[in-house]
């Protein structure tokens, strides 16, 4: 039961770092160059952007990430 707890922890972990850093990085980019559009819709849209990028991009990776890991832990 800890090693699956654990694994849950470390799976929830690693997917709200990749659905946090996710839209700062794809802004970061996308504003190499502040005056175009893409950087000011970026920038306005940050707020709904991170929640969908935690939800939908931090989901599936803690998804992918659990399952990884059970299935190696009974290997």
């Amino acid at each position: 039961m800890s090693s699956q707890r654990s694994s849950l922890l470390v799976a929830i972990g690693n997917g709200l770092i990749v659905g946090v850093t996710y839209p700062f990085v794809d802004l970061g980019l996308t504003c190499r160059v502040t005056v175009t559009d893409a950087c000011v819709w970026g920038k306005a849209f940050l707020p709904l952007t991170l929640g969908a990028s935690i939800l939908l991009l931090g989901g599936m990776v803690t998804g992918l990430l659990y399952a990884l890991l059970v299935w190696r832990g009974r290997s």
